[in-house]
């Protein structure tokens, strides 16, 4: 039997019927079958705990957007920035609690970090003067990443965040890193969840 993964998805609006729509990038579905798994998108919210009872696996993805600052959004965006990291928060728990793994990416490491109770840095390019969006730069892995273990202790990845980590949660160790200190890798300390 094929593992099936959960993929939860943004919001995004069905211009041909005006309604509410959950979307994802196609690129996750399609390296989830690659891999030999079978791809669920999680659109409902009053179904998180079936999600994680039939699911063996979660993937919170990436996203075009997340600010928590309702005077900084779009109206396109908003829904996304409102009520997905709630929903990413009741999807994460009720995976953790089933015991199962989760595997972070982007705007989903990002969720984790908030969920354990971490913070984020948002703009932090110009406070820091490190540019992270649409570039392509070295990853630096320590010993216990399970991304070095594919790549080995140095490699390229793509960044496109305006959000870094600020403070790193409780129970979530750093394990990668690019060349100027933004934490790209986080595993938690007992539980099976991975974020990059």
């Amino acid at each position: 039997m094929k593992p099936i993964i959960a993929l939860n998805g943004g919001s995004a609006l069905d211009r041909q019927f005006h309604s509410k729509a959950t979307v994802a990038n196609k690129t996750y579905s399609a390296a989830v079958a690659a891999a030999g798994g079978v791809p669920i998108l999680v659109t409902d919210p009053d179904s998180i705990k079936s999600y994680a009872e039939i699911a063996d696996g979660l993937i919170p993805t990436g996203s075009l957007f997340f600010n928590p600052d309702p005077e900084r959004r779009s109206e396109v965006s908003k829904a996304e920035s409102g009520e997905r990291p709630v929903y990413d928060a009741a999807l994460l728990d009720a995976f953790v609690k089933a015991g199962k793994p989760v595997f972070g990416i982007c705007l989903g490491l990002q969720c984790i970090n908030l969920c354990f109770g971490g913070t984020l840095a948002d703009g932090f390019k110009f406070k820091d003067g490190v540019e992270h969006m649409m570039c392509a730069h070295n990853c630096l892995a320590g010993e216990d990443s399970v991304v070095g273990k594919i790549f080995g202790s140095e490699f390229m990845i793509n960044s496109r965040h305006n959000r870094k980590i600020d403070t790193l949660a409780p129970g979530l160790k750093a394990v990668a890193f690019s060349p100027d200190g933004v934490i790209e890798e986080v595993q938690h300390e007992s539980l099976p969840v991975w974020a990059v």
